[in-house]
């Protein structure tokens, strides 16, 4: 029969498809309260630490805060932070030296690591032994490297000191106390630490690489030089890539070895963007300034972070 809302065999009940729906939208509904309460603690935390600051720092940033001059509590001066940011040559100055020492770091360890990671790459039986000496800088936090290179390198009893001195790379005052010198020692110092980072990078890449085209191009008769440099290189350049952006995006925020290591000085020689806010925010206690000098800090970051991973999506789909 027609028209009574029953089945007839073969067919599929109108009722049961609407249950089914009605069931399939409510198991949609509970997984979705699921997911959000089983995220909620780590979007609590995020808002607390990242969320909460950065707001609180916009604000502070349009406002005359400081600990140390009387009147200044908290006034609305809207841009006035930013047109003095513009006219501050120390400003100017600490981004100038943050610019050569991250340029200069990461093309160092960008190169060491590649060589570094190729070599290892070769190896076979002491391939893990040189990956675990490899991980030695890494573990150290950057406050300890500072804290070895500070006694490394005292002026009257470092002995990396005394190295420099007798084969005539430094006079009478140690490598951290000359005006070149300290930036170069520093640049050094983080290249130490941080090349292993893009070597293990360029290891694992390395061990990724599919055989055929390196094949192919042994019975066209390439040689090795020429297989790395137009198979391995464009093959690795993605993992480069993010290698660099990962150091690039440190190395700007550096601070601790430079605190430890030089003081910013000789006079203003290695004063880097981070330690010039830190001055300003907590020796001047300057802290609308500060929070100004993070803020432009942060969007920069921000800023050659994108522009770098949209350089990288761009390559690996045109590949």
């Amino acid at each position: 029969m027609t028209g009574t809302g029953l089945a007839q065999p073969g067919e599929v009940s109108p009722h049961s498809v609407q249950r089914e729906r009605v069931t399939s939208a409510e198991l949609r509904r509970h997984r979705r309260r699921s997911s959000v309460l089983a995220q909620a603690p780590s979007l609590l935390v995020l808002a607390v630490v990242v969320v909460f600051p950065l707001l609180y720092s916009i604000n502070l940033s349009f406002r005359s805060y400081s600990l140390v001059t009387p009147n200044h509590t908290g006034q609305w001066i809207g841009l006035d932070n930013y047109t003095r940011m513009l006219h501050d040559d120390d400003f100017h100055h600490a981004i100038v030296v943050t610019a050569i020492f991250v340029v200069a770091a990461v093309a160092l360890e960008t190169i060491l690591g590649l060589v570094v990671g190729t070599l290892i790459d070769r190896l076979r039986r002491t391939r893990r032994v040189a990956v675990s000496m490899l991980l030695l800088p890494m573990i150290v936090t950057p406050l300890v490297v500072g804290l070895m290179f500070n006694f490394a390198l005292n002026a009257q009893f470092g002995y990396l000191t005394w190295a420099m001195k007798s084969i005539g790379l430094t006079a009478g005052v140690g490598a951290l106390n000359s005006t070149p010198g300290a930036l170069v020692v520093l640049v050094l110092i983080d290249v130490w630490e941080w090349f292993p980072f893009v070597a293990l990078m360029v290891l694992a890449g390395l061990q990724t690489l599919p055989k055929e085209p390196f094949e192919a191009a042994s019975i066209d008769g390439a040689s090795t030089l020429q297989s790395y440099r137009y198979i391995t290189l464009p093959m690795l350049a993605p993992i480069l890539g993010v290698a660099v952006l990962f150091r690039a995006t440190e190395a700007v925020r550096e601070f601790d070895k430079v605190y430890v290591l030089t003081g910013g000085g000789p006079g203003s020689a290695t004063t880097v963007n981070d330690l010039y806010q830190y001055r300003v925010s907590f020796l001047d206690w300057d802290l609308s300034y500060g929070a100004t000098l993070g803020l432009v800090s942060f969007a920069f970051v921000l800023l050659l972070s994108g522009v770098m991973y949209r350089t990288l999506s761009r390559k690996e789909v045109q590949r």
